[in-house]
């Protein structure tokens, strides 16, 4: 699949989260996502604003569900269900939620093991945990990601057909 049918596939199949698709598919997205950003980022740049402005963020809320979607449909092209994709922002999720308010009832109780000169507390570590848990999910979903198509069909759909 050329770069072009593989953004504009994407597009075209963005709200469709059955079936499954490929790694040229999910991969040509995925450098056209990241590319995007990135000249985005580059332009706003130019322009006097700081990386992460309008523009990159606009590009981000365009390209979230169709990204979500390849990224679901090749998932269950490798025989594994989508919802993986979900548990990095779910760790990121409840990160958020432990910095932000468990942090503070916790402030000043100190992990064991630690000195207390280190000034750790346990929600402190407990992020600390949690962000290598995420960084780790999102290793294993890469991999997966790179892996084969299931040849055949599987219980998601019958093997996409190579262009």
């Amino acid at each position: 699949m050329k770069p072009s049918q593989a953004v504009a596939s994407a597009f075209r199949n963005s709200l469709q989260f059955s079936g499954r698709s490929r790694r040229p598919d999910y991969w040509w997205f995925f450098v056209f996502v990241f590319g995007g950003a990135f000249l985005l980022g580059l332009i706003e740049l130019a322009l006097g604003r700081a990386t992460g402005g309008w523009l990159v963020r606009g590009f981000q809320i365009i390209i979230f569900v169709p990204f979500l979607a390849v990224g679901w449909r090749r998932l269950q092209d490798t025989g594994r269900p989508g919802w993986w994709l979900l548990v990095p922002s779910a760790i990121v999720i409840i990160s958020t939620f432990v910095s932000g308010s468990v942090l503070r009832m916790l402030a000043g109780i100190v992990i064991p093991g630690f000195a207390p000169s280190v000034g750790m507390t346990a929600g402190q570590g407990l992020v600390a945990v949690l962000s290598l848990v995420q960084v780790m999910a999102g290793l294993v979903l890469v991999w997966w990601m790179s892996r084969p198509s299931q040849h055949g069909p599987n219980a998601y759909g019958p093997e996409p057909r190579v262009h």
